[in-house]
């Protein structure tokens, strides 16, 4: 299968489910094409990186596209856009004005980088709490620890800003 490998069959193979992926992550159409176009710049200059032993080609694409979303998050600190489709914390059936999202995105930008990868992942990302132990290498126990602690944290700083 190695052969078959080539970076314009996997732009053809792969584009639409990676634009759809990066999509629902970044609200902004033109960014979201942007990114995606940089998921296949990357994939092309790793392709020879690649190592088929340690993953299938689609999650290693898929792996590629969830870090160009983060770093993009990271460097625009637009946290704001990543809380558009969150509920309130509490599971109210609310959805949050932009005024909360506001708020919300600072509070969540208090937060030390692990503690708030751990609440991206678990709200945004919709990942269990031990798909998010394999992912950030913590054992169950800690990162269900960092979850509660994350949350309370939150919750401390929402209620002296409110």
């Amino acid at each position: 299968m190695r052969e078959n490998l080539n970076s314009e069959k996997i732009y053809e193979e792969y584009r639409d489910k990676v634009f759809s992926y990066v999509r629902g992550k970044v609200n902004n159409y033109q960014d979201a094409e942007d990114l995606c176009e940089d998921v296949f710049v990357k994939v092309h200059k790793n392709l020879e990186k690649y190592d088929e032993s340690k993953a299938s080609v689609s999650t290693w694409i898929y792996h590629i596209a969830y870090n160009t979303v983060v770093d993009y998050y990271r460097t625009h600190k637009d946290s704001y856009e990543l809380l558009d489709n969150y509920e309130y914390l509490d599971d109210s059936d609310e959805q949050l004005d932009s005024e909360s999202l506001e708020i919300l995105s600072k509070v969540l930008n208090e937060l030390p980088q692990d503690l708030k990868d751990i609440i991206v992942l678990r709200y945004y990302e919709d990942l269990t709490l031990k798909d998010i132990s394999e992912r950030m290498h913590m054992s169950y126990g800690v990162t269900k620890l960092r979850h509660k602690e994350a949350l309370m944290m939150m919750k401390s700083k929402l209620k002296n800003l409110l």
